[in-house]
């Protein structure tokens, strides 16, 4: 019988793409996501929780700025047309680097200690971007997985070095990251962006006509995307200003920890998604469409079993694992939980904005979320106490996902995807 039942998952798996790919992209991204988590947790071991915070507080600065520096083109590369492939591609080169000199700048202007090491990262984590989202667009899932693999590795080597030399620095720590991503971006693309396509000549008019082509990007994606980040960073800022840099450290490590299975499952899943789904519009592929449908259920599955997972073992892990200083991180992680399971399912499901060019939709949401987080937090300030901010936060987001659902199910009926799914429960 298991024999059988092999046999038959075997013969699905060779003759399904999706869970070809899936299976390519899954295993690169849980390694990536161990390796990263093992990274957070020897971070905690060798600094001390202020230090943790300060690090914390770095990266939501560089994670919320970095969208600003491609205007969210980036994210509509696997849409984009044929012809306009190789001059989009070349612009959003030209673009980044004098885009992260104008961010370092600014934050050099608003004398942060560590501004020197926001242009470097900013740059080197959008060139990484781009060349991914182009390997998104051609089904290449190796790269993709190179490219989940290659910044936590970056890193793990990084602090075994830190460690071999005994040195403590969290500022050095900083700007030696900074360097390397800017490395690692560059030659991530140099490996896998065509030559032929960039050498290809194009005038300046044809590169800012075919950005005013997808001018969805800069009016909805872009700040989509400040403002999902700045919901999440954000925070991190306020608890670290209003309620010190230990309480900032405990709750960036919940979202890092949180963002794992999130990661794992719905990111891979978006990305997989988006370049069939594309494929689908632009090849009229109907098969592709029952496929996504008849996926959502499982999806659901998945995301249930990660919120009670999450809840049961997070607060003993962050106990255990870390030390009994992290505790606090542990029963905000059980707070956190639905609001992950539900992210965990929408995060997929909301690639069909992207590409039946809905990103309005994806725009209102983000507001909304970033209304939940001031709303939230703004409360906790005025009570004195941030566990008023989590617990909002968390049941506010999980209302939101559920006003995303329902405009997600609207394009998907207006397309017409739903109506080939032969299951009228899904």
């Amino acid at each position: 019988m298991t024999h059988h039942l092999l046999a038959v998952w075997l013969q699905r798996w060779r003759s399904s793409a999706l869970l070809r790919r899936l299976g390519a992209l899954t295993s690169a991204t849980a390694l990536a996501q161990a390796i990263q988590l093992a990274n957070f947790v020897v971070l905690a071991k060798l600094y001390t929780l202020a230090e943790v915070g300060i690090y914390s507080v770095f990266a939501a600065i560089v994670g919320t700025l970095a969208p600003v520096a491609l205007l969210g083109y980036e994210m509509l590369i696997p849409a984009v047309a044929d012809d306009d492939l190789a001059p989009c591609l070349k612009a959003l080169l030209l673009l980044v680097l004098p885009m992260a000199a104008a961010l370092c700048l600014l934050a050099a202007l608003l004398s942060y200690d560590h501004a020197a090491a926001v242009g470097p990262w900013v740059a080197g984590a959008m060139i990484q971007r781009l060349a991914e989202m182009f390997n998104v667009r051609g089904n290449r899932f190796r790269w993709i997985g190179v490219a989940r693999l290659a910044p936590p590795l970056t890193m793990a080597v990084l602090l075994a070095a830190f460690a071999w030399c005994g040195v403590q620095d969290v500022d050095r720590l900083i700007a030696w990251q900074a360097g390397l991503t800017l490395v690692l971006g560059v030659c991530y693309a140099v490996l896998t962006l065509p030559r032929a396509l960039l050498s290809a000549p194009h005038t300046l008019a044809r590169l800012r006509a075919t950005l005013r082509k997808l001018a969805n990007a800069p009016m909805y994606l872009m700040p989509s995307n400040l403002l999902n980040l700045a919901a999440y960073n954000v925070p991190v800022l306020v608890i670290g200003e209003w309620f010190g840099p230990e309480l900032a450290a405990q709750y960036a490590y919940v979202l890092r920890f949180g963002f794992g299975p999130v990661g794992l499952v719905g990111g891979t899943l978006y990305q997989v998604f988006y370049g069939l789904l594309a494929e689908a519009v632009r090849t009229g592929n109907e098969a592709i469409f029952r496929q996504f449908v008849r996926a959502r259920r499982h999806v659901a599955l998945v995301a249930l079993a990660a919120a009670l997972g999450m809840a049961l073992v997070y607060p003993v892990g962050f106990r255990y694992v870390l030390g009994q200083e992290w505790m606090t991180a542990g029963w905000i992680a059980m707070v956190f939980s639905p609001f992950f399971a539900a992210m965990l399912y929408l995060t997929p499901l909301s690639v069909s904005l992207n590409v039946f060019s809905k990103q309005q939709y994806e725009l209102k949401t983000q507001l909304h979320y970033f209304a939940i987080s001031v709303l939230s937090f703004g409360l906790a300030i005025v009570t004195g106490n941030a566990w008023v901010g989590f617990v909002l936060f968390s049941a506010l987001g999980c209302l939101r996902y559920a006003l995303l659902l329902r405009d997600i199910n609207e394009v998907l009926v207006d397309h017409k995807v739903t109506g080939h799914d032969p299951d009228p429960r899904t």
